[in-house]
C-alpha cells in the first residue's frame, strides 16, 4: 500500500525502457524451497545457455542456499538471514545498495508479497514475477506479471516467465552433465544400492510416511536374498526416523544393509552417493527432483501435493509415482490451515488394505 502510489508516479514520469531483453545482469529471487529450485533449474540452466556471458545472481535464504551452489549455475548466491523479523530486514536491506544497478529482476517466489517488494526496491529497470488469483496489488510493482496457476504444473510456471526472454529448457542429460561438474565422484558400490529420501523441510511434514509405512513398503518390494544396500539421505533430524526404519526392517532381511548418511554428509557428497544408485524411494522433496535428474529409477509417494505439478515429463526415465487423489488433496500451497489437521490421511490410505497395488501410478 505505502509502495505502490510512489512507484507508479515514478514509471509515469521516468518512462524506462521496460522492453524484455536481458543485458548484463539478471537476479533471480528464490528464498525458499531447494526442490523449487530444483524445478526451476531446466529453465535457469536455459538461460544459461541463451546468454552465456549473463551475470546471473541469486538471492536466497541460509536454508535454500546449499541446494543453490549445487547447482553450479549462478555467478554470485546471497543469502538473507530469515531466522527473525529485524534480522530479515537488515540482511536484506544490506543488499539493496549492491543490486541497485541490477538490470532485471526475476521473482520466482509465487507466494511471497515480500520478495516482489525485495524487487521492486532494487529499483531495477524490469522486475518480472508471478501472480495468482489477484494481480491488483502486484500491478505497477512488477513490470511484467505472469499467471501462476497453483493447480497447474510448477515447472510449466518456471518455463513461462523465462519464455519471453526467448529461453528454453535445458534437456534432462544437459542438466545431468551440468551438476556432475559440481560433484566428487565416488566408488562405485559393490551392493545394489537404493537411495532412501524419506524427510522434508519443515513447510508440510504432511508429505512425510511413518516408520511403520516405509517398513510396509519395503518388506513388499526388498528381495530378501539379495545384497543390497539402503543409504539413508536428509538432514540430522532425519536420522532418527531412519534408525526406526533400519531396526524394523533389519532383523527380517539379513542381507539388507542399512547406511545412515543423514546429516553426516554435506549436500554435494549426499548427491554424490545418489548419482552412485541404481534407485531412489522417497517423498515428494528435493532429493527426488535430484535423482530424476540423474536419470535413477525413482518411486515417490504423494499425497498434501499432486504428482502432476511437480514432475516434468522426461522421456525414457524409469518412475513410480503413487498417488490417490482424495476431495482435500492436494492441499499444501493451497491453503493456510490444512484441512487434515495434520493428519494424513492421503498417505495413511496409499497404504490401506494393499492398495498400492491399484492405485493410481504415474511411469
Amino acid at each position: 500500500m505505502l509502495l505502490k502510489p510512489a512507484t507508479n508516479l515514478l514509471g509515469i514520469i521516468s518512462q524506462r525502457d521496460h522492453s524484455l531483453v536481458l543485458k548484463k545482469d539478471v537476479t533471480i529471487l528464490k528464498p525458499l524451497g531447494g526442490g523449487s529450485l530444483a524445478i526451476a533449474f531446466p529453465s535457469i540452466l536455459g538461460v544459461r545457455k541463451k546468454y552465456p556471458d549473463l551475470h546471473i545472481r541469486l538471492v536466497t535464504t541460509k536454508r535454500t542456499a546449499p541446494f543453490a551452489r549445487s547447482l553450479n549455475i549462478f555467478d554470485e548466491i546471497h543469502e538473507i538471514d530469515d531466522s527473525g523479523i529485524v534480522r530479515l530486514v537488515l540482511s536484506s536491506l544490506s543488499y539493496f545498495s549492491r543490486f541497485h544497478s541490477t538490470d532485471t529482476v526475476i521473482d520466482l517466489e509465487a507466494y511471497s508479497n515480500l520478495s516482489m517488494a525485495f524487487a521492486l526496491l532494487t529499483c531495477a529497470r524490469n522486475r518480472v514475477g508471478f501472480y495468482q488469483e489477484n494481480a491488483f496489488w502486484r500491478r505497477g510493482i512488477a513490470t511484467h506479471l505472469f499467471y501462476f496457476n497453483r493447480y497447474g504444473a510448477t515447472f510449466e510456471m518456471y518455463d513461462k516467465i523465462f519464455e519471453p526472454f526467448m529461453v528454453s529448457p535445458a534437456s534432462r542429460e544437459e542438466c545431468c552433465e551440468h551438476l556432475l561438474k559440481g560433484i566428487p565422484e565416488i566408488e562405485l558400490p559393490v551392493k545394489y544400492r537404493i537411495s532412501i529420501g524419506h524427510g522434508c523441510s519443515n513447510l508440510s511434514q504432511e508429505r512425510m510416511l511413518s516408520e511403520e509405512e516405509w517398513e510396509q513398503f519395503f518388506l513388499s518390494r526388498l528381495d530378501p536374498d539379495r545384497d543390497t544396500e539402503i543409504a539413508f539421505l536428509g538432514v540430522e533430524k532425519d536420522s532418527v526416523m531412519a534408525a526406526k526404519i533400519s531396526q524394523r526392517v533389519s532383523a527380517k532381511m539379513p542381507k539388507v544393509a542399512f547406511l545412515d548418511f543423514c546429516g553426516k554428509t554435506s549436500l554435494t557428497d549426499s548427491l554424490a552417493i545418489l548419482k552412485s544408485s541404481d534407485e531412489f524411494w522417497g517423498i515428494d522433496s528435493s532429493l527426488l527432483h535430484y535423482a530424476r535428474l540423474f536419470n535413477l529409477k525413482t518411486v515417490s509417494f504423494w499425497g498434501p501435493t499432486d504428482p502432476d505439478t511437480r514432475l516434468r515429463k522426461f522421456p525414457g526415465l524409469q518412475e513410480e509415482a503413487f498417488y490417490q487423489k482424495i476431495p482435500c488433496s492436494p492441499c499444501v500451497h493451497i491453503t493456510e490451515k490444512l484441512p487434515c489437521g495434520g493428519d494424513n490421511i492421503c498417505i495413511r490410505r496409499l497404504f490401506e488394505d494393499n492398495k498400492l497395488d491399484w492405485i493410481d501410478m504415474i511411469t
